[in-house]
């Protein structure tokens, strides 16, 4: 059974996930209907718009927020896995999303707990320590938000256990499954069902996050050497990780790099990773504790376990990767949270003696007070901006209305050119695909954004408006007008009005 303490942290840590959702479909009036997204909405809707398309029925993936289409090609498959579930159920997407978020956090609990139990025999105040940090912590962004720069513990989600949380089900995904990954390699865990468990598993993350697969599957070699135990078992489970890894990864990569379309968007899709203080900022005091800490216990000559060490590679080895310069850099965060972490805790055992509780206390008193912060201001961000209507998480009724019309009276994947606002939406709501929409997988987003808002605007000649909607093979026009349909821009005068209510006109396009 699970002890009191425990319930009570799952039960508060439920509702921190929970409540923002719960709380904006209570907000839904006035004409406002809540998007079901709570963290980050630009890529919520993006993962939306791919849970369409299997919805629909489709294993392969096409850009939605594009007019070209790309080679089929089987990259977000669980996302159309989840869309075949909500055609399947007749459940709707949000909640299939936030199901499988909370499903998967809810495992993440539970592993977290088998993880830490490898390195604190008991469950002590480091145990404690440790999974309150895991479970709601972040860094000192709280602080470094005073530098003008967006600090990492408020956006790089894949980096951390409350935020992957908060954010999507695929991250809070690939920690479970790295999570479990490091469990299995430092426990030595072997025998006839441990390569198949191996290999279904890295099956999965392979396919969400192939930066994970990389770092998992660099851990699984660095324990081998760091141990030296070339043992049958444990090269086996080393091959059965790396071969589902290495050909996902090869398959990825090529049908990437060989579609046009495809490589044109992965070339823009750059992760930067932001600057060496805002990374400090962000995983201190834990990342700069565990320098401390480590200098001070080096001095002391006290000897630390090979799990210990075999962790504290995956840090400098992942902040190092961070850094070498190309478009995916950041990736290289994923799950570097756990780390991190359990070293510090675990190198903060060793530095205090066991007749100094009361400081002990005190201290991590003061570091859960720290590392808190971030996130509680994140929920009430989330919140508030519910709470007020921010439009990133309403959709006006009359759009919804007007998509679910077009959905019904126009055929599937046909290109609609809307503004940049219902650009995002609509491929979320309904299998379209849009002219412009995403800043990442819209191709060649810049300059698409710029011809949109031109359109818009009424700064484009009839000759270019109408050489550009031939150019994008454009369907149909989504106007949404203040006051007059003649507000829709010049070129719709002359096109077939097929719907028009509430503000909402939409246009035939004659190719």
């Amino acid at each position: 059974m699970m002890k009191k303490w425990k319930l009570f942290v799952l039960v508060i840590w439920l509702f921190f996930l929970l409540f923002p959702v719960i709380f904006g479909y209570s907000q839904s009036n006035n004409g406002l209907v809540f998007s079901g997204l709570i963290f980050n909405p630009i890529d919520g809707y993006s993962y939306f718009a791919k849970m369409q398309q299997g919805e629909a029925g489709a294993w392969t993936f096409d850009l939605p927020y594009s007019p070209e289409s790309n080679n089929d090609v089987y990259i977000f498959t669980l996302y159309a896995l989840f869309g075949h579930i909500s055609r399947i159920s007749g459940l709707c997407i949000p909640f299939i999303y936030h199901f499988f978020r909370i499903l998967f956090s809810i495992l993440l609990f539970f592993s977290l707990q088998d993880l830490l139990s490898i390195f604190f025999k008991k469950e002590d105040l480091y145990y404690k320590g440790a999974f309150i940090s895991l479970l709601f912590g972040g860094g000192l962004g709280w602080i470094y938000f005073l530098s003008g720069e967006l600090p990492i513990d408020f956006w790089v989600a894949e980096s951390f256990v409350f935020l992957s949380s908060f954010s999507n089900p695929h991250f809070v995904l690939s920690l479970l499954l790295m999570s479990i990954f490091l469990t299995f390699i430092i426990r030595n865990q072997h025998g006839v069902k441990f390569p198949i468990i191996i290999f279904f598993l890295s099956v999965i993350l392979a396919s969400i996050s192939p930066f994970a697969a990389i770092m998992i599957g660099i851990i699984f070699g660095i324990n081998i050497i760091l141990h030296r135990e070339f043992t049958k078992e444990k090269i086996i489970n080393l091959v059965v990780f790396g071969i589902p890894t290495g050909a996902i990864g090869f398959y990825q990569y090529l049908t990437i790099r060989n579609d046009p379309v495809l490589n044109n968007w992965n070339l823009q899709n750059v992760t930067q990773t932001p600057s060496i203080i805002n990374l400090l900022f962000s995983f201190s005091p834990f990342i700069i504790g565990i320098l401390f800490l480590f200098i001070k216990l080096w001095k002391k000559k006290i000897i630390l376990e090979k799990s210990t060490y075999l962790l504290l590679f995956w840090i400098i080895f992942a902040l190092f990767m961070a850094f070498i310069p190309f478009n995916l850099q950041r990736r290289f965060l994923v799950g570097i949270y756990l780390p991190v972490v359990i070293v510090f805790w675990n190198l903060l055992r060793g530095y205090f003696s066991a007749n100094q509780k009361k400081k002990l206390k005190l201290t991590i008193f003061v570091l859960i007070g720290l590392v808190i912060p971030s996130n509680l201001l994140l929920f009430s961000g989330s919140v508030n901006a519910i709470k007020n209507h921010d439009p990133i998480f309403f959709v006006n009724e009359k759009v919804v209305e007007a998509i679910e019309w077009l959905e019904s009276n126009a055929e599937e994947e046909s290109v609609i050119l809307a503004n940049e606002e219902n650009g995002l939406i609509i491929p979320a709501l309904a299998r379209f695909k849009v002219v412009y929409g995403h800043p990442f997988e819209s191709i060649n987003a810049e300059e698409t954004r710029i011809f949109v808002s031109d359109f818009w605007m009424n700064k484009l000649s009839d000759e270019q408006s109408r050489n550009s909607l031939e150019t994008n093979n454009v369907d149909f026009i989504f106007c949404e007008y203040a006051n007059n349909i003649n507000n829709c821009p010049a070129t719709t005068q002359s096109l077939e009005i097929i719907y028009n209510a509430g503000n909402i006109a939409i246009f035939q396009v004659e190719n």
